[in-house]
Protein backbone atom coordinates (compact mmCIF):
# COMPACT_ATOMS: atom_id res chain seq x y z
CA UNK A 1 0.00 0.00 0.00
CA UNK A 2 2.89 2.23 1.02
CA UNK A 3 4.64 2.08 -2.51
CA UNK A 4 1.00 2.50 -4.28
CA UNK A 5 0.56 5.50 -2.72
CA UNK A 6 4.18 6.95 -3.04
CA UNK A 7 3.62 6.36 -6.35
CA UNK A 8 0.09 7.96 -6.84
CA UNK A 9 1.83 11.20 -4.48
CA UNK A 10 4.60 10.85 -7.20
CA UNK A 11 2.00 11.54 -10.19
CA UNK A 12 0.46 13.66 -8.38
CA UNK A 13 3.63 15.66 -8.36
CA UNK A 14 4.10 15.62 -11.87
CA UNK A 15 0.50 16.79 -12.62
CA UNK A 16 1.38 19.71 -10.32
CA UNK A 17 4.77 20.16 -12.00
CA UNK A 18 3.28 20.12 -15.72
CA UNK A 19 0.37 23.22 -14.40
CA UNK A 20 2.57 24.99 -13.09
CA UNK A 21 5.60 24.62 -16.23
CA UNK A 22 2.46 25.45 -18.79
CA UNK A 23 1.29 28.77 -17.47
CA UNK A 24 4.62 30.00 -16.52
CA UNK A 25 5.62 29.54 -20.06
CA UNK A 26 2.80 31.24 -20.76
CA UNK A 27 3.90 33.87 -18.33
CA UNK A 28 6.98 34.54 -19.86
CA UNK A 29 6.44 34.28 -23.46
CA UNK A 30 2.91 36.53 -23.57
CA UNK A 31 1.24 34.67 -25.87
CA UNK A 32 -2.23 36.33 -27.85
CA UNK A 33 -5.20 34.70 -26.56
CA UNK A 34 -3.78 33.56 -22.95
CA UNK A 35 -4.50 35.30 -20.07
CA UNK A 36 -1.17 36.23 -19.33
CA UNK A 37 -1.65 38.44 -22.60
CA UNK A 38 -2.56 41.37 -21.07
CA UNK A 39 -1.35 44.01 -19.15
CA UNK A 40 -0.53 43.49 -15.56
CA UNK A 41 -2.94 44.97 -13.45
CA UNK A 42 -2.73 48.24 -11.44
CA UNK A 43 -3.91 46.64 -8.84
CA UNK A 44 -0.55 44.62 -8.29
CA UNK A 45 2.08 46.87 -9.24
CA UNK A 46 1.78 48.80 -6.72
CA UNK A 47 1.62 46.30 -4.24
CA UNK A 48 3.60 43.54 -5.74
CA UNK A 49 7.95 43.86 -6.38
CA UNK A 50 7.39 43.22 -10.08
CA UNK A 51 5.37 44.99 -12.78
CA UNK A 52 5.20 42.60 -15.40
CA UNK A 53 4.21 38.57 -15.65
CA UNK A 54 8.44 37.26 -16.23
CA UNK A 55 9.10 36.86 -12.85
CA UNK A 56 6.05 35.52 -11.49
CA UNK A 57 6.77 33.14 -14.72
CA UNK A 58 10.03 32.04 -14.17
CA UNK A 59 9.20 31.66 -10.67
CA UNK A 60 6.24 29.16 -11.34
CA UNK A 61 8.42 27.33 -13.67
CA UNK A 62 11.88 27.34 -11.22
CA UNK A 63 10.08 26.59 -7.68
CA UNK A 64 6.82 25.21 -8.36
CA UNK A 65 7.45 23.35 -11.58
CA UNK A 66 11.38 22.15 -10.76
CA UNK A 67 10.34 21.15 -7.39
CA UNK A 68 7.47 19.74 -8.24
CA UNK A 69 9.92 17.34 -10.65
CA UNK A 70 11.98 16.79 -7.75
CA UNK A 71 9.91 15.72 -5.61
CA UNK A 72 8.21 13.26 -7.80
CA UNK A 73 11.33 11.86 -8.80
CA UNK A 74 11.99 11.25 -4.88
CA UNK A 75 8.20 9.43 -4.78
CA UNK A 76 8.99 7.45 -7.45
CA UNK A 77 12.45 5.96 -6.33
CA UNK A 78 11.71 3.16 -3.90
CA UNK A 79 14.63 3.64 -1.86
CA UNK A 80 14.13 7.26 -0.60
CA UNK A 81 11.45 7.12 2.49
CA UNK A 82 11.34 10.95 2.75
CA UNK A 83 9.32 11.42 -0.53
CA UNK A 84 6.81 12.44 1.54
CA UNK A 85 9.22 15.54 2.46
CA UNK A 86 10.00 17.03 -0.74
CA UNK A 87 5.53 17.17 -1.57
CA UNK A 88 4.92 18.51 1.66
CA UNK A 89 7.46 21.55 1.49
CA UNK A 90 5.92 21.94 -2.18
CA UNK A 91 2.54 22.31 -1.02
CA UNK A 92 2.83 24.17 1.93
CA UNK A 93 5.07 26.83 -0.02
CA UNK A 94 2.61 26.88 -2.66
CA UNK A 95 -0.16 27.92 0.32
CA UNK A 96 2.50 30.28 1.45
CA UNK A 97 2.50 32.03 -1.68
CA UNK A 98 -0.95 32.09 -1.81
CA UNK A 99 -1.45 33.52 1.75
CA UNK A 100 1.23 36.09 0.42
CA UNK A 101 -0.31 37.19 -2.37
CA UNK A 102 -3.68 37.65 -0.58
CA UNK A 103 -2.07 39.74 2.22
CA UNK A 104 0.09 41.69 -0.45
CA UNK A 105 -2.72 42.73 -3.03
CA UNK A 106 -5.72 42.24 -0.70
CA UNK A 107 -8.35 40.61 -3.42
CA UNK A 108 -8.91 36.95 -3.52
CA UNK A 109 -8.74 35.90 -7.22
CA UNK A 110 -10.89 33.36 -9.11
CA UNK A 111 -8.18 30.43 -9.46
CA UNK A 112 -7.15 30.87 -6.12
CA UNK A 113 -9.75 28.94 -4.48
CA UNK A 114 -8.96 25.78 -7.02
CA UNK A 115 -5.34 26.35 -5.98
CA UNK A 116 -5.66 26.30 -2.44
CA UNK A 117 -7.56 22.69 -2.91
CA UNK A 118 -4.47 21.85 -5.20
CA UNK A 119 -2.52 22.55 -2.42
CA UNK A 120 -4.03 20.78 0.39
CA UNK A 121 -4.31 17.71 -1.56
CA UNK A 122 -0.67 17.59 -1.92
CA UNK A 123 -0.24 18.10 1.67
CA UNK A 124 -3.15 15.49 2.49
CA UNK A 125 -1.45 12.81 0.38
CA UNK A 126 1.84 13.80 1.82
CA UNK A 127 0.68 13.29 5.15
CA UNK A 128 -0.80 10.09 4.14
CA UNK A 129 2.59 8.52 2.41
CA UNK A 130 3.98 9.84 6.28
CA UNK A 131 1.38 7.78 8.20
CA UNK A 132 1.78 4.41 5.97
CA UNK A 133 5.59 5.08 6.49
CA UNK A 134 5.12 4.94 9.95
CA UNK A 135 2.51 2.29 9.92
CA UNK A 136 4.92 -0.48 7.87
CA UNK A 137 7.80 -0.38 10.74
Amino acid sequence: MYKFVASMLGIYDLFLATGAIVLGVQMVTLKNGTIFSGPFPDSWSANLPFDGWIIPGVWAIAIFGFGNISAAILSFRGKHNSSWYASSLMGAVFLFGLAYQYIAVGEWYIVTSPFIILGVIQLCLSGFVLLLKYKRK
